[in-house]
Protein backbone atom coordinates (compact mmCIF):
# COMPACT_ATOMS: atom_id res chain seq x y z
CA UNK A 1 0.00 0.00 0.00
CA UNK A 2 1.37 3.24 -0.71
CA UNK A 3 2.03 5.57 2.02
CA UNK A 4 0.38 8.95 2.23
CA UNK A 5 3.33 10.61 3.49
CA UNK A 6 6.99 9.07 3.58
CA UNK A 7 10.34 10.45 4.77
CA UNK A 8 13.40 8.32 3.02
CA UNK A 9 16.57 9.17 4.78
CA UNK A 10 15.13 12.33 6.04
CA UNK A 11 17.45 14.90 7.99
CA UNK A 12 17.97 17.95 9.68
CA UNK A 13 20.46 20.21 10.91
CA UNK A 14 20.90 23.91 12.27
CA UNK A 15 24.41 25.07 11.83
CA UNK A 16 26.35 22.30 12.94
CA UNK A 17 23.85 20.33 15.25
CA UNK A 18 22.45 17.84 14.07
CA UNK A 19 19.02 16.74 15.39
CA UNK A 20 17.87 13.86 13.39
CA UNK A 21 19.38 11.73 10.41
CA UNK A 22 18.64 8.73 8.58
CA UNK A 23 14.65 8.98 9.35
CA UNK A 24 12.73 6.40 7.61
CA UNK A 25 8.88 6.83 8.61
CA UNK A 26 5.69 6.46 6.57
CA UNK A 27 1.98 7.85 7.28
CA UNK A 28 -0.43 5.08 5.91
CA UNK A 29 -3.89 4.69 5.92
CA UNK A 30 -6.29 3.56 8.69
CA UNK A 31 -2.65 3.55 10.87
CA UNK A 32 -2.01 5.33 13.96
CA UNK A 33 1.70 6.06 14.71
CA UNK A 34 2.73 7.35 18.06
CA UNK A 35 5.72 9.74 18.19
CA UNK A 36 7.75 9.43 21.35
CA UNK A 37 10.68 11.29 22.63
CA UNK A 38 12.27 13.33 25.61
CA UNK A 39 11.72 17.52 25.10
CA UNK A 40 14.27 18.53 22.65
CA UNK A 41 14.36 15.77 20.58
CA UNK A 42 13.72 16.67 17.87
CA UNK A 43 9.37 15.50 17.72
CA UNK A 44 8.31 18.83 16.53
CA UNK A 45 10.89 19.45 14.43
CA UNK A 46 10.04 16.40 12.87
CA UNK A 47 7.01 16.87 11.99
CA UNK A 48 7.53 20.45 10.81
CA UNK A 49 10.16 18.78 8.48
CA UNK A 50 7.21 16.24 6.99
CA UNK A 51 4.88 18.94 6.73
CA UNK A 52 7.60 21.17 4.14
CA UNK A 53 7.42 23.55 7.19
CA UNK A 54 11.48 23.15 7.29
CA UNK A 55 13.86 21.70 4.45
CA UNK A 56 15.20 18.67 5.26
CA UNK A 57 19.31 18.97 5.30
CA UNK A 58 19.15 15.59 3.26
CA UNK A 59 16.94 12.95 2.28
CA UNK A 60 13.35 13.41 0.83
CA UNK A 61 9.81 13.40 1.73
CA UNK A 62 7.39 12.03 -0.61
CA UNK A 63 3.54 12.48 -0.74
CA UNK A 64 1.00 10.44 -2.81
CA UNK A 65 -2.14 13.08 -1.44
CA UNK A 66 -2.90 16.16 -2.93
CA UNK A 67 -2.63 19.37 -1.81
CA UNK A 68 -4.75 19.73 1.20
CA UNK A 69 -5.06 16.06 2.28
CA UNK A 70 -2.20 16.63 4.68
CA UNK A 71 -3.69 17.96 8.01
CA UNK A 72 -1.31 19.67 11.24
CA UNK A 73 -2.56 20.83 14.77
CA UNK A 74 0.64 22.39 16.83
CA UNK A 75 -1.53 23.31 19.96
CA UNK A 76 -3.37 25.90 21.05
CA UNK A 77 -0.95 28.75 21.37
CA UNK A 78 -0.85 28.22 17.54
CA UNK A 79 -4.16 29.36 17.10
CA UNK A 80 -4.98 33.15 16.31
CA UNK A 81 -5.88 35.29 19.78
CA UNK A 82 -8.53 37.82 17.96
CA UNK A 83 -10.57 35.80 15.67
CA UNK A 84 -13.83 34.91 17.25
CA UNK A 85 -13.64 30.93 17.88
CA UNK A 86 -16.56 30.28 15.19
CA UNK A 87 -15.52 32.15 12.87
CA UNK A 88 -11.53 30.74 12.55
CA UNK A 89 -13.43 27.28 12.96
CA UNK A 90 -15.84 27.74 10.07
CA UNK A 91 -12.55 29.12 7.87
CA UNK A 92 -10.38 26.30 8.69
CA UNK A 93 -12.74 23.67 8.37
CA UNK A 94 -14.20 25.26 5.00
CA UNK A 95 -18.16 24.62 7.11
CA UNK A 96 -17.41 20.92 8.19
CA UNK A 97 -16.77 22.13 11.43
CA UNK A 98 -19.99 23.64 13.86
CA UNK A 99 -19.18 26.27 16.22
CA UNK A 100 -20.72 29.39 16.68
CA UNK A 101 -18.66 30.33 19.62
CA UNK A 102 -18.13 34.61 18.85
CA UNK A 103 -15.97 35.25 21.46
CA UNK A 104 -12.21 35.26 20.43
CA UNK A 105 -10.34 32.94 20.93
CA UNK A 106 -7.82 34.29 23.69
CA UNK A 107 -11.02 34.30 26.01
CA UNK A 108 -11.07 30.61 26.11
CA UNK A 109 -9.62 28.68 28.34
CA UNK A 110 -6.54 26.19 27.35
CA UNK A 111 -8.18 23.01 27.04
CA UNK A 112 -11.26 25.01 25.04
CA UNK A 113 -8.61 26.62 22.82
CA UNK A 114 -6.69 22.95 22.10
CA UNK A 115 -10.50 21.28 21.58
CA UNK A 116 -11.36 23.75 19.00
CA UNK A 117 -8.59 23.02 17.39
CA UNK A 118 -8.62 19.80 17.15
CA UNK A 119 -12.47 19.73 16.44
CA UNK A 120 -12.02 21.92 13.63
CA UNK A 121 -9.17 19.91 12.05
CA UNK A 122 -9.88 16.71 12.60
CA UNK A 123 -13.51 17.71 10.79
CA UNK A 124 -11.62 18.32 7.56
CA UNK A 125 -13.73 15.57 5.78
CA UNK A 126 -11.17 15.44 2.58
CA UNK A 127 -7.93 14.98 4.71
CA UNK A 128 -6.39 11.62 4.33
CA UNK A 129 -3.43 12.00 6.87
CA UNK A 130 -3.36 14.10 10.13
CA UNK A 131 0.19 15.23 12.11
CA UNK A 132 -1.13 16.27 15.44
CA UNK A 133 1.94 17.94 18.10
CA UNK A 134 0.65 17.01 21.57
CA UNK A 135 -2.90 16.85 21.10
CA UNK A 136 -3.95 15.51 24.47
CA UNK A 137 -1.89 18.35 26.07
CA UNK A 138 -4.87 20.55 28.30
CA UNK A 139 -7.32 17.99 27.75
CA UNK A 140 -9.33 16.59 30.68
CA UNK A 141 -10.64 13.42 31.35
CA UNK A 142 -13.86 13.48 29.19
CA UNK A 143 -11.88 15.92 26.28
CA UNK A 144 -8.81 12.89 26.41
CA UNK A 145 -11.75 10.45 25.96
CA UNK A 146 -12.82 12.50 22.72
CA UNK A 147 -10.21 12.98 21.55
CA UNK A 148 -8.82 8.77 21.22
CA UNK A 149 -12.47 7.94 20.09
CA UNK A 150 -12.64 10.47 17.53
CA UNK A 151 -8.86 9.73 16.24
CA UNK A 152 -10.27 5.78 15.92
CA UNK A 153 -13.06 6.70 14.19
CA UNK A 154 -11.20 9.16 11.30
CA UNK A 155 -8.70 6.18 11.25
CA UNK A 156 -12.00 3.99 10.30
CA UNK A 157 -12.58 6.00 7.79
CA UNK A 158 -9.62 5.60 5.89
CA UNK A 159 -7.11 8.25 7.70
CA UNK A 160 -3.29 7.99 8.67
CA UNK A 161 -2.15 10.01 12.05
CA UNK A 162 1.26 10.34 13.12
CA UNK A 163 0.79 11.91 16.66
CA UNK A 164 3.50 12.94 19.08
CA UNK A 165 2.97 13.01 22.92
CA UNK A 166 4.44 13.22 26.44
CA UNK A 167 1.00 11.61 27.44
CA UNK A 168 2.16 7.82 26.88
CA UNK A 169 -0.92 6.45 28.82
CA UNK A 170 -3.26 8.47 25.71
CA UNK A 171 -0.82 6.57 23.62
CA UNK A 172 -0.87 3.21 24.81
CA UNK A 173 -3.05 0.94 22.98
CA UNK A 174 -4.47 3.35 20.77
CA UNK A 175 -1.31 3.49 17.87
CA UNK A 176 -0.59 0.20 15.48
CA UNK A 177 3.18 1.29 15.34
CA UNK A 178 5.15 3.37 17.85
CA UNK A 179 8.25 5.81 16.52
CA UNK A 180 10.96 6.44 19.02
CA UNK A 181 13.23 9.45 18.82
CA UNK A 182 16.09 9.02 20.77
CA UNK A 183 19.71 10.60 20.08
CA UNK A 184 18.75 11.87 16.44
CA UNK A 185 17.66 8.04 15.50
CA UNK A 186 13.66 7.32 14.63
CA UNK A 187 13.68 3.61 15.73
CA UNK A 188 10.28 2.02 14.85
CA UNK A 189 8.32 -0.98 16.19
CA UNK A 190 4.67 -2.22 15.73
CA UNK A 191 2.77 -2.76 19.11
CA UNK A 192 2.77 -6.35 18.46
CA UNK A 193 6.86 -5.75 18.81
CA UNK A 194 6.45 -4.01 21.98
CA UNK A 195 4.59 -6.68 23.88
CA UNK A 196 0.66 -8.30 23.92
CA UNK A 197 -0.24 -5.53 26.18
CA UNK A 198 0.78 -1.73 25.46
CA UNK A 199 0.76 0.29 27.97
CA UNK A 200 2.69 3.24 29.43
CA UNK A 201 4.80 1.42 31.34
CA UNK A 202 5.90 -0.39 28.25
CA UNK A 203 6.36 2.19 26.63
CA UNK A 204 8.73 3.79 29.28
CA UNK A 205 10.59 0.49 29.01
CA UNK A 206 11.22 0.46 25.34
CA UNK A 207 12.16 4.45 25.65
CA UNK A 208 14.69 3.68 28.12
CA UNK A 209 16.24 1.10 26.52
CA UNK A 210 16.93 2.65 23.42
CA UNK A 211 18.11 5.70 25.64
CA UNK A 212 20.96 3.47 27.45
CA UNK A 213 21.80 1.62 24.09
CA UNK A 214 25.41 3.01 22.44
Amino acid sequence: MTPILEARGLAKRFGERTIFSGVDLAVRKREITGLVGSNGAGKTTLLRTLLGFLRPSAGEVARSAPPGAVEHFGGAPTLPPHVSAGTWARLVSRGSAACDDRRPIRTLSRGSRQILGLSTVLARREARAFLLDEPWEGLDPDGSRWLSETVRARREDGCGFLDSSHRLHDLAGLCERYAFLVGGRLTLFTAADIGEHVGAAELVRVFDVLRCSP
